[in-house]
Protein backbone atom coordinates (compact mmCIF):
# COMPACT_ATOMS: atom_id res chain seq x y z
CA UNK A 1 0.00 0.00 0.00
CA UNK A 2 1.30 3.44 -0.90
CA UNK A 3 1.56 5.80 2.08
CA UNK A 4 1.82 9.50 1.24
CA UNK A 5 3.82 11.30 3.94
CA UNK A 6 3.38 14.87 5.15
CA UNK A 7 6.68 15.83 3.51
CA UNK A 8 5.42 14.41 0.21
CA UNK A 9 2.20 16.43 0.55
CA UNK A 10 4.30 19.54 1.08
CA UNK A 11 6.36 18.77 -2.02
CA UNK A 12 3.19 18.13 -4.04
CA UNK A 13 1.74 21.48 -2.93
CA UNK A 14 4.86 23.33 -4.10
CA UNK A 15 4.95 21.68 -7.54
CA UNK A 16 1.54 22.15 -9.16
CA UNK A 17 0.84 20.95 -12.70
CA UNK A 18 2.66 22.98 -15.37
CA UNK A 19 4.88 24.67 -12.74
CA UNK A 20 8.02 23.06 -14.18
CA UNK A 21 7.09 23.33 -17.83
CA UNK A 22 10.17 23.58 -20.03
CA UNK A 23 12.61 22.26 -17.41
CA UNK A 24 12.62 18.73 -18.83
CA UNK A 25 15.37 16.58 -17.36
CA UNK A 26 16.42 19.42 -15.02
CA UNK A 27 13.03 19.37 -13.24
CA UNK A 28 13.21 18.41 -9.57
CA UNK A 29 11.73 15.01 -8.72
CA UNK A 30 9.26 15.37 -5.84
CA UNK A 31 8.40 11.66 -5.50
CA UNK A 32 9.46 8.33 -6.93
CA UNK A 33 7.23 5.28 -7.22
CA UNK A 34 8.49 1.88 -8.35
CA UNK A 35 7.51 -1.77 -8.58
CA UNK A 36 10.12 -4.02 -6.96
CA UNK A 37 11.68 -6.69 -9.17
CA UNK A 38 10.50 -4.89 -12.32
CA UNK A 39 11.76 -1.98 -14.39
CA UNK A 40 8.62 0.09 -13.68
CA UNK A 41 9.37 3.51 -12.17
CA UNK A 42 7.57 6.86 -12.02
CA UNK A 43 9.56 10.04 -11.34
CA UNK A 44 7.02 12.69 -10.29
CA UNK A 45 7.87 16.30 -11.11
CA UNK A 46 4.43 17.94 -10.78
CA UNK A 47 1.30 17.11 -8.77
CA UNK A 48 -2.24 18.34 -8.25
CA UNK A 49 -5.01 17.03 -6.01
CA UNK A 50 -8.23 16.24 -7.83
CA UNK A 51 -11.75 17.02 -6.60
CA UNK A 52 -12.24 13.33 -5.79
CA UNK A 53 -9.14 13.32 -3.54
CA UNK A 54 -6.92 11.46 -6.00
CA UNK A 55 -3.65 12.98 -7.19
CA UNK A 56 -2.74 13.55 -10.83
CA UNK A 57 0.98 13.63 -11.52
CA UNK A 58 3.24 14.56 -14.40
CA UNK A 59 6.67 13.06 -14.71
CA UNK A 60 9.13 10.76 -16.44
CA UNK A 61 8.06 7.12 -16.35
CA UNK A 62 9.29 3.71 -17.37
CA UNK A 63 7.11 0.69 -17.99
CA UNK A 64 8.40 -0.68 -21.29
CA UNK A 65 10.28 2.47 -22.28
CA UNK A 66 10.96 5.93 -20.84
CA UNK A 67 8.42 8.65 -21.60
CA UNK A 68 6.95 11.85 -20.17
CA UNK A 69 3.31 11.69 -19.19
CA UNK A 70 0.41 12.07 -16.79
CA UNK A 71 -0.67 9.40 -14.32
CA UNK A 72 -2.69 9.23 -11.12
CA UNK A 73 -1.92 7.91 -7.67
CA UNK A 74 -4.91 5.56 -7.92
CA UNK A 75 -3.56 4.08 -11.18
CA UNK A 76 -0.22 3.32 -9.55
CA UNK A 77 -1.84 2.01 -6.35
CA UNK A 78 -4.04 -0.41 -8.34
CA UNK A 79 -1.12 -2.05 -10.14
CA UNK A 80 -0.35 -5.61 -9.09
CA UNK A 81 1.85 -8.20 -10.77
CA UNK A 82 2.05 -11.65 -9.17
CA UNK A 83 1.46 -10.10 -5.75
CA UNK A 84 3.95 -7.27 -6.27
CA UNK A 85 2.55 -3.77 -5.86
CA UNK A 86 4.00 -0.30 -6.36
CA UNK A 87 5.95 1.34 -3.56
CA UNK A 88 7.26 4.80 -2.69
CA UNK A 89 11.02 5.38 -2.59
CA UNK A 90 11.20 7.07 0.81
CA UNK A 91 15.01 7.30 0.42
CA UNK A 92 14.83 9.66 -2.58
CA UNK A 93 17.37 12.44 -1.88
CA UNK A 94 15.77 15.87 -1.74
CA UNK A 95 16.47 18.16 -4.69
CA UNK A 96 17.35 15.46 -7.23
CA UNK A 97 16.55 16.22 -10.85
CA UNK A 98 15.26 13.70 -13.36
CA UNK A 99 18.80 13.56 -14.78
CA UNK A 100 20.23 12.82 -11.31
CA UNK A 101 17.77 9.96 -10.85
CA UNK A 102 18.59 8.48 -14.24
CA UNK A 103 22.31 8.59 -13.42
CA UNK A 104 21.61 6.79 -10.14
CA UNK A 105 20.04 3.99 -12.21
CA UNK A 106 23.41 3.68 -14.03
CA UNK A 107 21.69 5.11 -17.07
CA UNK A 108 22.70 8.05 -19.22
CA UNK A 109 20.00 9.34 -21.53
Amino acid sequence: MIQITDSMLGAFASASLYSKEGKGFEATVIAKFFMPFTSAVWLVTEAERQKDGDWIFFGYCHILEWEWGYFTLSEIAELELHGITAEVDYELPEGQTVDDCLKSFFFER
